[in-house]
């Protein structure tokens, strides 16, 4: 399903199976095929409202605004609400 604009990246794959997440302050931080550390650090809970979509927008999302920790154009991403 698609995500709405009250919906930001939370976690996308990197290379090989590692993984980036990203958390409600809009920092991001690279874990080392530690998913279950990314998603604690997204915010994932059980009760997330969560959507995997490709990436269709070549915005940054970030709060530093560098697009080299973002999803790329394309890609596929675990999206979330913040609560």
């Amino acid at each position: 399903m698609k995500p709405t604009q009250k919906h930001r990246p939370a976690i996308w794959e990197c290379l090989l199976g590692t993984v980036y997440a990203m958390n409600a302050d809009r920092e991001v931080q690279y874990f080392d095929y530690n998913w279950d550390a990314a998603m604690e650090f997204a915010g994932v809970t059980d009760e997330s409202d969560l959507r995997t979509y490709r990436k269709r927008e070549r915005v940054s999302y970030s709060r530093h605004g560098s697009l080299l920790d973002e999803p790329r154009f394309g890609q596929l991403v675990l999206w979330m609400v913040d609560r």
